[in-house]
């Protein structure tokens, strides 16, 4: 399978609230990676694709969440009752990058 992403993939690991707007259902799940474009995360609820979603990215920085929004790309089951999705963002949030890149290097 061909990567065809334009932005690379950051390891994260930071909690994130989710809004399934259709569903209008709220849950938590905890960030695996992050781009400009996209937010892989784990999650104990499957999402349907396509699923629109609110999202508010706790990131380590001191700072306030980072709320975004974006469409389930995929999911898939990784263990029992344990889900990897990724969301692909409706919009670029470079600034979002801009702070997650920051905490994430603190903590190297």
């Amino acid at each position: 399978m061909d990567d065809r992403r334009v932005f690379e993939r950051i390891p994260a690991r930071f909690p994130v609230k989710l809004w399934d707007i259709q569903a209008n259902r709220i849950s938590e799940a905890e960030v695996a990676d992050i781009s400009a474009r996209g937010v892989g995360f784990t999650s104990s609820e499957d999402l349907a694709l396509g699923a629109s979603l609110g999202m508010w990215l706790e990131i380590p920085d001191n700072g306030e969440h980072l709320y975004t929004q974006g469409s389930v790309a995929w999911s898939r089951l990784v263990g029992e009752d344990k889900y990897r999705i990724g969301v692909e963002l409706d919009k670029p949030e470079l600034m979002g990058m801009s702070r997650v890149l920051r905490a994430e290097r603190n903590f190297i």
